[in-house]
This record gives C-alpha cells, structure tokens and sequence, in this order.
C-alpha cells in the first residue's frame, strides 16, 4: 500500500495548513469512489478501518471496502460528492500517540434508479471521517459513519420539450 496522505517524519514540520491541506485532499479521494478504481480507492483507508454505514449496522471492515466500491461503481447514473466544506477538528490520540483527525463532510448523492420506473433517488447529509497516523507514519482514514437523509421523487420525468 503506497503513503497517499502524509508522511510523519519527526525531522520534518508541517504547518497546521500543510496538515490541512492533505486532510482535504484524502477527503476528495474518498469521494472518488466512481472515478478512480477501486484498488486505488482503497489506498486512503487504514488496514483496520471500518464504514459505519445505516445499510450496513455493523460496518464495513476493510476487507469488504473493496466489494463495497465495486458494487457501489456497478450502481449508474449515479453521483457522489462533497457539498461544502469540511469541519475539522483534532482531538485525542491514535494508538500510536499520535493526533486524531475528525472530519465532518457535508456530501449529496443521486442515483436515477432505472428499476424503479427512472425515479430520482436522493440521499444528502454528513460523512464523519476519522484520521489517523499508521504504523508507517501516514495519516489514513481509520472510520467513516455516514449520517443521511433520504428522499425519492417517485414519477417518471417528463421528456423535454
């Protein structure tokens, strides 16, 4: 598994900016999950994270993350993206004494569910990340809880005109 956030060399000082900025961008590869594949959508997580999902009570292990994108990019027209900007907040420490990172992240996703006479599936709210620092002293995603709302339009839409 290849260090995609950021390197913890203790020779090194990283501005609360730098952290910030490589906090973001983990963040926008998590919502890569229908563009990237899914090998490379995997390099985010820590090897014991875990998505606390309302579908899936007892959350995804890593293991099954991969099954997870797979089925996920099967789903289409679909889309899933941040909307707004992240919360963040560093509190406590990992196991390796090292800072937590929580992430509250506004996102949107829409499915236009084909089986379902093309009906518009809409599900908004709240990714709750927690980041950490792994044992080769990257910052990783360890959890995901993922909090919504759901809605669906159920009627066909009408042709333009």
């Amino acid at each position: 598994m290849k260090c995609f956030i950021l390197d913890l060399n203790a020779d090194q000082k990283y501005s609360d900016d730098d952290v910030t900025k490589k906090i973001e961008d983990s963040i926008t590869h998590l919502f890569s999950l229908w563009t990237l594949p899914c090998s490379e959508w995997l390099n985010v997580f820590s090897c014991d994270a875990v998505w606390y999902h309302p579908k899936f009570p007892n959350g995804l292990q890593y293991n099954q993350l991969k099954d997870f994108c797979e089925i996920n990019q099967a789903t289409k027209p679909a889309l899933f993206r941040q909307d707004g900007q992240i919360r963040l907040t560093i509190s406590g420490t990992s196991s390796l004494s090292l800072p937590l990172y929580h992430v509250m992240v506004p996102y949107v996703y829409g499915q236009i569910e084909n089986g379902n006479n093309n009906s518009l599936f809409i599900n908004s709210g709240y990714e709750y990340v927690e980041l950490a620092a792994d044992q080769n002293n990257a910052i990783r995603i360890n959890r995901v809880v993922e909090f919504f709302n759901r809605a669906s339009l159920p009627f066909v839409w009408p042709d333009n005109n």
